[in-house]
């Protein structure tokens, strides 16, 4: 592939997601260029994207905890008395 018919693509990767992946491009005797060209050339023949985007049952249940969170009222404790009838009064 030559300057003329390429064009440059950047991404921002986690440091340590980078060291991981590029130790098994290394092992394959490939590199970043060579897996971003058969990416896209994967989503230009199929018209999609070759894996799934979806959260684990995991993260389904960390936002969904999140979610909840979202409707349960902050107390504002101040003083240890305010902190104490807080805890007695939890039933």
């Amino acid at each position: 592939m030559t300057k003329e018919n390429s064009k440059r693509v950047q991404a921002n990767v986690n440091v340590d997601v980078a060291k991981d992946a590029e130790e098994v491009m290394d092992e394959l005797g490939i590199n970043p260029t060579t897996v971003i060209n058969a990416l896209y050339k994967k989503i230009a023949a199929t018209g999609e994207i070759p894996f799934s985007f979806s959260l684990t049952a995991d993260q389904k249940a960390d936002l969904a905890v999140k979610r909840a969170s979202r409707k349960v009222p902050v107390v504002k404790l101040r003083t240890k008395q305010e902190i104490e009838d807080f805890f007695e009064n939890e039933n």
